[in-house]
């Protein structure tokens, strides 16, 4: 990871990146409506299933991502061409995610094809970090020591990105809301690249940015555009692909914890990935009421979601859903950037005042998301429980188990380290707990919408 001061920059780079920016909003925009009427022609459509009359959209819209991205990775090219073999690789990872995508909203993939599909999305940046085309660092993750994961951390990179690209993908389905929170996910990234000082996270970011931008203007509520499965598998790769470039791995963690928790909702309640449309059909999570008002769906059968938890405190409109999901994630961007902060004291590199301040600047717009949004506080407590069980965990590790004399295994050129290994046995009871917990965090708060609705129901037939 080249660091972002010793790029030499100037008024110069600045340029360079406000041309790499204008360019890639300025194709996405342009071309948008013509892809919609082009889309419309060819019978791409999907229907709005959260509004009753159920208006016909433009599928597959997310196919201008990947052309708008691709456009800007080759004025990111000429601009900077030391990230040559970076760009070359990111733009490989999101171009195959993309026609995945795209393949899928055309011949609607069954899950596990999908997935293995995904899993071959990382295949680029293994086999040319395998080869020394580029160079993917360990990550730096609090109080662990980044060379033992060196001979671990290359191979487990397909199953990451595909794992990215579907939690992106399980949570899309009403108005902005995926592109939204990639949007805003996005953005936070970049902030921490520039904390973190990392050149790649800066610049790759950039044109992530002004492709998303556009995209989200003709996404958002109502929508005239859905990004398919092209568009959210092709924004799931751009994210983990700044994650592993710009070496962004806990900041990027915490800023995607809305989507991992959604997915572990689902994945814990229908037992595997699965299309949205599937589970609408199957075990819808939400009922759509006569005013377009959306409510939580009280079977105890209904896939488990993160939209079914918060609308289980009362319905809502789509628009007010979503929003719901963009403080979400806003508070996500605070937590990765004190995560970022967290690395730097670990590291050696703490300035009290920094460190401080920041804390705070951080914590005042969260209390005041808090406040505006309610329905998000139970979640985000579990985020932040979760988040110090990892950090004291890691904390003991660092103190009692990796001072262990232990000798790697040795697998011939795939080293174990044997401290790790018992680590991750003994954080499973940890978060054993913490699923529990959770699971039983969401069903009180159905069974309590359940015993609501039915005192409603109760007082309205003694009316009658």
């Amino acid at each position: 990871m080249p660091h972002l001061t010793q790029l030499n920059w100037s008024f110069l780079e600045i340029f360079y990146l406000i041309i790499i920016f204008l360019v890639g909003f300025l194709v996405t925009f342009k071309i948008l409506p013509f892809l919609i009427k082009f889309m419309k022609k060819k019978d791409y459509i999907g229907y709005d299933i959260h509004k009753n009359a159920q208006p016909k959209v433009a599928e597959s819209g997310g196919i201008v991502l990947v052309i708008g991205f691709t456009v800007a990775s080759i004025f990111l090219i000429f601009f900077f061409p030391e990230l040559f073999k970076e760009t070359l690789i990111f733009l490989l990872t999101v171009i195959s995610a993309g026609a995945i995508g795209f393949i899928d909203d055309r011949k609607k993939l069954k899950s596990r094809y999908k997935i293995t599909l995904s899993i071959f999305c990382g295949s680029a940046i293994f086999f040319a970090n395998f080869f020394g085309f580029i160079a993917i660092s360990s990550p730096t993750i609090p109080f662990i020591d980044k060379t033992r994961l060196n001979f671990i951390y290359p191979l487990i990179i397909p199953v990451i990105v595909a794992v990215f690209i579907n939690s992106v993908n399980m949570l899309e389905g009403y108005n902005g809301e995926g592109s939204g929170t990639c949007l805003i996910i996005v953005t936070f990234l970049f902030i921490c690249g520039l904390i973190w000082n990392s050149a790649e996270a800066v610049l790759f970011t950039i044109p992530v940015i002004a492709v998303l931008i556009p995209f989200f203007i003709y996404n958002k509520y109502p929508a005239k555009v859905f990004p398919g499965d092209v568009g959210t598998l092709s924004m799931g790769a751009m994210i983990a692909c700044i994650m592993f470039f710009g070496s962004l791995e806990v900041a990027t963690f915490c800023a995607l914890l809305a989507h991992i928790f959604n997915s572990f909702y689902v994945i814990n309640s229908v037992r595997g990935f699965f299309e949205s449309s599937d589970i609408h059909k199957d075990k819808s999570d939400i009922i759509l009421l006569k005013d377009d008002r959306i409510q939580a769906s009280d079977k105890r059968d209904a896939a488990l979601t993160l939209p079914r938890l918060i609308l289980a405190k009362g319905p809502l409109t789509e628009p007010e859903l979503v929003k719901n999901f963009y403080a979400l994630s806003t508070i996500c961007g605070f937590f990765s950037i004190i995560s970022i902060i967290f690395l730097q004291v670990s590291i050696g590199n703490f300035e009290p005042i920094v460190f401080f301040v920041s804390i705070i600047i951080c914590f005042v717009p969260t209390s005041f998301i808090l406040y505006k949004f309610p329905r998000i506080r139970g979640i985000i407590v579990q985020m932040i429980i979760l988040l110090a069980f990892i950090t004291i965990f890691l904390a003991i590790v660092d103190i009692l188990i990796m001072p262990l004399p232990f000798e790697d295994i040795g697998f011939g050129i795939i080293k174990i380290p044997v401290n790790l290994l018992i680590s991750f046995i003994l954080v499973v009871p940890g978060l054993l707990i913490w699923y529990f917990l959770t699971i039983k965090y969401f069903w009180s708060v159905i069974e309590k919408m359940k015993k609501k609705n039915e005192k409603k129901q109760r007082e309205k037939n003694e009316v009658l």
